[in-house]
């Protein structure tokens, strides 16, 4: 082959000199390679058109058309350092198309280049400026994802193969998964994709029958098998309307990576009934009386059905009887468009399923659709707050409200990443969170089931190779912070209410449920600014902080907002033009000193003024100092420097009254100088202040956000 291709590029260049019968040869052989690799390319055949593609492009380096086509073929065959290759050259060819800067931003993330990956991110956002997607990921701090690591303690689990294992679901007492490992029985059809075997459902029947890869012999081979074919048996539809089927496979199927053919875990079978068929069975969910919702290719007794442009589609289908033998449609699939990917609620009458049905924001969508007795509503898409440009896929649902799913369009750690969000009435309450390293990787994290206690669970990953299933369990603690916000005079619960959650890292939104309440995972050694706030009500503001807490803890905060009076309501109506009237800035301190600087009179000077001028103005004066020293002494600090400044303003006229002092110690630094971490003096003396807050008519002025009002 090396010297066939050292012949062809020879006769390329004579071709430039002259054709001659071997140059037309040649010039017929390209011809016929590349409509043999762009027919293959076509039919989702990408293992074929890889190599027809790569015979073109030996003889015509120059050929965009063909190298296009070859690196979105590496790209959906998972083969990563290939797709990178590829995209890197068609960067730097011009005129540059929008979807290449986008798969190369993506490869880069997938190859850990992320200050790389970032720019070009940037690149498609000028190109598409519409695209959510390019402005979340440019702004995104791959490093943020990280923070939480030793929170959960991941292990390879003894139900691999060198075959690919995937989506596994709580099922009776065990785990329901998708394989597609070599059996005894011959291999009849493979995968076109990639000319693999198809996947089938198998079943563990105990949980506890699971074990750590690391606990057998073959653990460790398995552990170390070869990385550098990367495969994935999940990804649907690359665009709304042209779904492949199911899977993506690594040819390491043919032979265990130990050589011996072994399976770890003997305790696997196959799923009986009538499940499993001579096609693709994938992700499932299991009703409370064990009957499955399953993903299936398009094939229903004995018949398969493909779309009008010819490609079989995804499809769910439900199994009922004591062996499972009665199959039955979802009545809302479609030979046009894949539906699949089911998760379902614990009393089975909620389906949450990925599709790529027409009317939806990317590739593939989240949908729900409820239960009434035997009938199944319309489907529901469930809004742009989940839903991306990219993909939405594998959902799963835990007992306590939260949605769990992967997705490609909400920025990550490259490839497919693991989501929760939780709902009330099947809505958000807040934006979807990144559960972050070890769940998530730079490769493709999916399939993620929780167990009903929120410290253990399983999902796979195709970060060491094929897709493998890993466990989950918890290493570490969790501070929940959880209450409820009621109207302050009647003691009723205030639902649909918003609470604002400030940290160093920004801002979260988080919406109440029906009953006025809130539950959230809080980030450890982190302060809080929490605002609650609803339309009609004067916004309450508390202080929450988990630094210090070291064992699972819940942090109690119960909020309670009064109805806006008319004064109250001049001021939130009037909030900007207020706002520049009673502006006041912050005073600074010298370190461990709590004298007023003569730079911090000029601002108390007219902080008293206005008070003179303005009867109804109070203020609260909230004091800090910086993370030097200890806890101890540091809030003794901030409280003589927040009395200094209020007997400060005594003197000035005003009287203590309309003062309130607060202070905090190092718990609300302004930025990450922490304790034994090196920052400049400059950095260090902002957190060595006085803040003041103005209270106009019983409303917090200075806390208010305009923009939200």
């Amino acid at each position: 082959m090396k010297y066939f291709l050292q012949r062809l590029s020879f006769i390329c260049c004579l071709m430039v000199m002259c054709l001659g019968r071997e140059g037309y040869a040649q010039l017929s052989l390209r011809s016929k390679s590349f409509k043999a690799g762009e027919s293959a390319f076509r039919s989702y055949r990408y293992m074929d058109a890889i190599w027809h593609l790569n015979r073109v492009l030996a003889a015509d380096s120059g050929n965009i058309a063909a190298a296009e086509m070859l690196a979105y073929s590496y790209r959906q065959t998972k083969k990563y350092d290939l797709a990178l290759h590829g995209y890197g050259k068609l960067s730097r060819h011009q005129p540059l198309k929008a979807e290449w800067a986008l798969y190369y931003a993506e490869a880069l993330a997938v190859d850990q280049q992320y200050e790389k990956s970032e720019n070009w991110y940037r690149a498609y956002m000028r190109m598409m400026p519409s695209d959510r997607r390019a402005s979340a990921f440019s702004r995104a701090d791959p490093g943020a994802f990280s923070k939480d690591a030793t929170f959960w303690r991941v292990s390879l689990t003894d139900l691999n193969t060198s075959a690919s294992e995937y989506s596994p679901v709580f099922y009776k007492e065990g785990l329901l998964f998708a394989s597609n490992r070599l059996t005894d029985r011959p291999v009849k059809r493979v995968f076109l994709w990639d000319k693999t075997p198809f996947t089938s459902l198998y079943y563990i029947k105990n949980l506890k029958d699971i074990k750590s890869a690391n606990d057998h012999s073959l653990g460790s081979v398995l552990g170390a098998r070869n990385t550098g074919m990367r495969s994935n048996d999940d990804d649907t539809a690359p665009t709304s309307n042209d779904s492949r089927t199911l899977g993506q496979y690594d040819p390491s199927v043919i032979t265990d990576s130990s050589g011996t053919g072994d399976v770890l875990n003997a305790g696997v079978q196959l799923l009986h009934g009538s499940v499993n068929s001579k096609y693709h069975e994938g992700p499932a969910a299991a009703f409370p009386d064990g009957s499955l919702i399953f993903t299936r290719n398009n094939y229903f007794k004995g018949k398969t059905r493909v779309s009008e442009d010819g490609v079989n589609k995804l499809k769910l289908y439900i199994a009922t009887g004591n062996n499972l033998s009665v199959i039955s449609e979802f009545p809302y699939n479609n030979d046009e468009y894949s539906v699949g990917h089911p998760a379902l609620t614990a009393d089975g009458n909620i389906l949450v399923f990925a599709s790529d049905m027409p009317g939806g924001y990317g590739g593939t969508d989240l949908y729900y659709s409820v239960r009434s007795g035997t009938q199944w509503s319309r489907p529901i898409n469930m809004g742009k707050q989940v839903n991306t440009e990219g993909s939405e896929q594998f959902p799963s649902l835990s007992a306590d409200g939260s949605l769990f799913f992967s997705s490609t369009g909400h920025p990550g750690l490259g490839g497919l990443d693991v989501f929760e969000v939780p709902l009330t009435n099947m809505r958000p309450i807040r934006s979807p969170v990144n559960l972050g390293a070890p769940i998530n990787s730079s490769r493709d994290d999916f399939g993620f089931i929780r167990a009903r206690d929120g410290k253990s669970g399983f999902f796979s990953s195709n970060r060491r190779g094929n897709d493998d299933i890993y466990s989950f369990e918890q290493a570490s603690y969790r501070v929940i912070l959880a209450g409820q916000v009621t109207d302050g005079r009647t003691r009723l619960p205030l639902g649909g209410s918003r609470l604002l959650l400030r940290t160093l890292d920004g801002v979260d939104t988080v919406m109440t449920n029906g009953r006025g309440e809130f539950r959230l995972e809080m980030r450890k050694e982190t302060d809080y600014e929490i605002t609650a706030q609803k339309l009609g009500y004067v916004s309450q503001l508390v202080f929450k902080t988990s630094i210090g807490v070291d064992k699972d803890s819940l942090i109690r905060t119960d909020m309670q907002l009064f109805k806006t009076e008319s004064r109250q309501q001049y001021v939130i109506s009037n909030c900007d033009s207020l706002k520049r009237v009673f502006a006041v800035e912050n005073i600074f301190y010298d370190l461990d000193r709590d004298e007023i600087r003569p730079d911090a009179r000029r601002a108390l000077d007219h902080l008293a003024s206005l008070m003179k001028r303005y009867p109804e103005m109070s203020v609260v004066t909230a004091s800090h100092c910086d993370s030097r020293a200890s806890e101890e002494y540091n809030r003794d600090l901030s409280l003589r420097r927040g009395t200094a400044a209020k007997n400060y303003l005594v003197a000035k006229g005003i009287n203590g009254s309309r003062i309130k002092v607060e202070y905090y110690g190092k718990t609300r630094l302004l930025n990450r100088c922490y304790d034994g971490v090196v920052c400049s003096e400059a950095d260090q003396q902002l957190n060595r202040r006085t803040e003041f807050d103005v209270i106009l008519n019983g409303v917090n002025l200075t806390q208010l956000n305009c923009s939200e009002l």
